[in-house]
């Protein structure tokens, strides 16, 4: 079975409001955890599976991210779910260094260099702090782990200047900008979803209770589609 799988980041101190939420309605079935990965918790979270579908939620402590959930930019889908914005969720990939998800944003949206430039802290190193707090947690494997400070800005050169390289004879640049994005392809992000500026602070959270609705518990879900 191939899974559809979402990551619901929330605030880590309503992680368990989360779990219990999904525990409590009856429409969620609790899975057993994924297995490990490097560089990664994803075995550590708590998992739910959708009755009757394929579609599997990871619930995700905003630090594992490097975000705080309740002061950066949401932006509402059309069904309304929430999402970082592009600039936060752009980003938390470059204070991570995770290229897997910097490299799949950057084709997802095609967005130019100078974008970076305007809308991105791109001065000084990548988060190593984080790593490492991140590295010496005692559920995770210590190695491979990116320790070796690495400049922002470079990191974001390094996958929008290489766009055409990621390209190849099932995406040819004849028909391919990137490798998800056809020529003249209309952008996704405002296709697919409306802008709208929200704020978790704003939103009541702290009252949430069992059997409320999920969407209002969301702080930003991240599934694979998202820029794709």
């Amino acid at each position: 079975m191939t899974w559809q799988t979402w990551e619901i980041c929330v605030p880590a101190d309503v992680v368990t409001v989360a779990e219990n939420l999904f525990r409590s309605d009856d429409a969620f079935a609790s899975l057993k955890p994924k297995i490990p990965a490097p560089v990664s918790r994803i075995h550590a979270y708590s998992r739910f599976g959708t009755c009757g579908s394929t579609h599997e939620f990871l619930i995700v402590p905003d630090y594992d991210v490097d975000l705080d959930c309740r002061s950066i930019d949401i932006t509402r889908s059309l069904r309304g779910l929430p999402y970082p914005s592009l600039k936060d969720f752009a980003q938390s990939c470059i204070d991570r260094r995770n290229h897997v998800e910097l490299c799949d944003f950057v084709d997802g949206t095609n967005l130019p260099e100078e974008w970076g430039e305007e809308n991105l802290d791109l001065n000084g190193m990548h988060d190593v702090q984080w790593v490492l707090n991140m590295q010496a947690k005692p559920d995770v494997c210590p190695r491979w782990w990116p320790t070796r400070p690495k400049d922002k800005r470079e990191i974001w050169q390094s996958y929008v200047r290489t766009k055409e390289q990621r390209l190849d004879c099932s995406r040819p640049p004849s028909r391919y900008v990137t490798q998800y994005r056809h020529i003249g392809s209309e952008d996704p992000w405002t296709m697919l979803w409306m802008r709208h500026e929200w704020r978790v602070s704003d939103s009541g959270n702290t009252s949430i209770t069992p059997k409320a609705h999920l969407h209002e518990l969301l702080c930003f879900a991240v599934a694979k589609t998202m820029t794709g």
